[in-house]
């Protein structure tokens, strides 16, 4: 039976022993219909536990879509400003910086399971509330304010915790193949997510994207419950809060490649993922489109995320993870400033399907390197940290945003690309290392 990754004083029930067992047989048995390459692709999926968490983050993934384009759609119709289509991601992401790394504390210290349910029913509560809200048209603008600060409180506990789930339930040579999954389960949403909600919502409005993400997290509720998680240490329970947070901020500033594998995520993760907030702008001033459009935009997208996804997922070993890294955000950059001469519609498809790929690929390579030079007790907050960039994000949208309305959505663009490729640079400038990783 393959060795696991576990906790002290963890031990493993009958499900695991048979999923191991099991799926050996499974893959002897089709192994003769699938090609190697695939199989490898999808091989944490043979794990019981992680399949339900995986599933859970298919789940989620659709909701956070639904919610982003409904959200962002809305706002510009009731404003017509891409500056307040990034003030709301603002107000969404002002609790991960707040809280975010409480929720990394949270996650190394108390039971994993039991907070993620909490969270995905508050997550489900609100979604239902922006559905009634917005259906009986009721919808103001200090509404959507609320209701994003509050689903970014649930957003800033969630990922530490599922992300510092996945080394605990696999193999430490499945991690990079669990990791990329994940990002696979986001960018299939993404593909197909987008595009039905930017049909409803063209078809039958807002409020109905917000009935589908209400829906989702429902299932992801019950996906959770059937997840088998090991205990928290008891090294992860001494101290307290804001000592185990103090911690997590020195074992980062003391571990040069992690300060520099968190540094590094700002340029793809934080200043390049922030160019959502151009998008409408792009669609309706620049293209002359309208939501359906703007959904299929962000649908193609996911056909580069799921591409980058199984590229890293087919990995048995993935070597030189800093050049993937260093080179992955730099053509994020490229991809962002080519977005600036868009003139027809065509011209979008071949960029975002390149940013995709890079966003995927970078993602996965960070996150797996950060996992695997992290102790076990201290991951909630490492990647808790790595969340601060997705907090960003809205503040350098907020930036993109105040260029497109004065100067156009091209210089937004330009914004961006800059400063992605600057962020790449100071990286490789500050720890030349990271190239050796």
């Amino acid at each position: 039976m393959a060795r696991r990754w576990l906790l002290p004083g963890y031990q493993l029930d009958r499900r695991d022993i048979s999923d191991s067992e099991s799926s050996a047989d499974s893959r002897a048995g089709t192994s003769r219909f699938i090609p190697a390459s695939l199989a490898r692709s999808f091989s944490s999926l043979t794990n019981r536990n992680f399949r339900y968490l995986w599933f859970g983050q298919v789940g989620a993934a659709t909701a956070m879509h639904a919610d982003l384009v409904a959200r962002s759609w809305l706002v510009f119709e009731l404003t017509g400003s891409s500056l307040a289509v990034a003030g709301v991601n603002v107000a969404r992401a002002v609790p991960m910086l707040l809280i975010g790394l409480f929720g990394g504390v949270a996650a190394d210290r108390w039971d994993r399971k039991r907070l993620l349910i909490i969270i995905q029913i508050w997550s489900l509560m609100l979604n239902a509330a922006m559905a009634i809200i917005v259906i009986c048209g009721w919808v103001e603008m200090w509404h959507i304010y609320v209701l994003a600060f509050l689903l970014g409180s649930g957003m800033a506990m969630n990922q530490p915790v599922r992300t510092s789930i996945i080394p605990q339930l696999i193999s430490k040579e499945q991690l990079l193949n669990a990791v990329a999954l994940n990002s696979i389960a986001i960018n299939a949403t993404r593909l197909i997510g987008p595009a039905l909600i930017g049909l409803v919502i063209a078809v039958w409005g807002v409020g109905p994207a917000y009935v589908w993400s209400t829906i989702a997290y429902g299932i992801v509720i019950w996906t959770t419950t059937r997840v088998a998680m090991p205990p928290i240490s008891a090294l992860a329970k001494r101290g307290s809060l804001v000592g185990q947070m103090i911690e997590g901020f020195r074992y980062i500033a003391q571990n040069r490649l992690v300060l520099a594998l968190v540094l590094l995520g700002l340029g793809p993760l934080a200043v390049g993922f922030s160019h959502q907030t151009l998008l409408p702008a792009l669609v309706v001033d620049e293209l002359g489109r309208d939501a359906a459009i703007m959904g299929f935009i962000m649908a193609v997208g996911g056909i580069g995320g799921i591409t980058g996804g199984f590229y890293m997922a087919s990995r048995v070993d993935l070597r030189h993870k800093g050049v993937i890294m260093l080179g992955s955000a730099a053509a994020y950059g490229v991809a962002l400033l080519l977005f600036a001469g868009v003139s027809m519609l065509i011209m979008v498809f071949p960029l975002i399907i390149a940013i995709g790929i890079s966003q995927t690929v970078f993602r996965s390579a960070n996150t797996t390197t950060l996992l695997e030079n992290t102790p076990d007790h201290l991951r909630g907050r490492i990647v808790s940290a790595t969340l601060l960039d997705t907090a960003l994000a809205p503040v350098a949208g907020i930036i993109a945003g105040a260029v497109a309305d004065s100067a156009g959505v091209s210089a937004g663009y330009l914004v961006l690309g800059g400063m992605c490729l600057a962020i790449v640079g100071l990286a490789l400038l500050a720890y030349p290392k990271i190239r050796s990783v």
